[in-house]
């Protein structure tokens, strides 16, 4: 029995591996990626949230190339508390085209006409990250590790280029961190980006159980979040601050990390911060459960 299952794990593994040496090209139609972005200490201590989509429109002619056109057709801001400005609109967000030999993605922002590297999905552990998505300041990211992940019914090629927030390249997918959003770099209290889903032709296939890949149009074509708890500063160095604005629909909340282990719960009853420290590097969930057992999930990430 220990044989057959050492035989079966090794078959897996040489699955995956050849998989991975595959190349999967960026989607050039009927994609679409869900984001969420979050932002806390705005102006009077405030904390907001946008959700909308970026979708693959079509083609336009620049400089005598043809690109696909990204789009967003609508932004759901919610001011949770204090005063927030809306950081993304709705609107062309720009085009891509993509070099599949050289496994490469240019990008043209809007009102531009000078294509700029997007993703190089042939980086190694060591490169640095070039181009359009690279650090606004400070030392630029390299590419720390380089593994792979299930992406639908394949393995894709995935390379960690910042730790601080745990962004993520994913062959044929992108960037985990708001597809189109330069790196932060290790900087605390920056919004906070995120895929929710990534869609192919309709499916869903990162991540693996998201149920949010309905193309945002309206505030109604939204599914409703528990929206009235902030953490700060997200990514930290230490400790969180966890601040519980509105109680009275809000049962419990509990942190764990990424094997499932629950390292952190409390009951709420009153309005209150509270901090939450002496984690260890790494990624954690936070999950707020309503009385209705409606449950909302956000991550928390420990910088080094």
């Amino acid at each position: 029995m220990k044989k057959l299952l050492l035989i079966i794990s090794i078959l897996s593994v040489i699955a995956a591996k050849s998989q991975t040496s595959v190349y999967h090209p960026f989607p050039d139609s009927n994609a679409c990626w869900n984001i969420d972005m979050s932002q806390g200490m705005c102006f009077l201590g405030g904390w907001s949230d946008e959700k909308y989509s970026i979708a693959i429109t079509g083609d336009t002619l620049i400089n005598g190339q043809t690109y696909r056109k990204l789009f967003t057709p609508f932004v759901k801001f919610t001011n949770i508390s204090g005063s927030c400005t809306q950081q993304n609109y709705p609107g062309y967000k720009g085009a891509f085209r993509q070099d599949i030999p050289d496994r490469k993605v240019y990008f043209i922002p809007p009102a531009l006409t000078v294509e700029q590297l997007l993703y190089d999905f042939s980086m190694n552990p060591g490169d640095t990250v070039k181009g359009y998505l690279q650090q606004e300041w400070g030392t630029t990211d390299v590419v720390q590790e380089v593994d792979s992940v299930l992406v639908g019914d394949s393995y894709r090629k995935r390379w960690l280029i910042n730790p601080c927030y745990n962004i993520q390249w994913i062959e044929g997918v992108g960037s985990n961190y708001g597809l189109l959003q330069p790196s932060p770099g290790c900087m605390t209290d920056m919004a906070y980006y995120e895929i929710n889903c990534f869609s192919l032709n309709g499916v869903s296939l990162y991540p693996e159980t998201s149920s949010e890949c309905l193309l945002i149009t309206s505030i109604n074509g939204q599914k409703s979040d528990i929206e009235a708890v902030k953490i700060y500063p997200n990514p930290s160095n230490g400790s969180f601050t966890v601040g519980v604005l509105k109680p009275d629909d809000i049962d419990e909340i509990r942190v764990t990390d990424m094997a499932g282990n629950i390292v952190f719960q409390k009951q709420i009853h009153n309005p209150e911060n509270f901090i939450i420290s002496g984690l260890s590097r790494g990624t954690y969930i936070l999950t707020i459960v309503d009385k209705n057992n409606r449950i909302a999930n956000r991550k928390m990430i420990r910088c080094p």
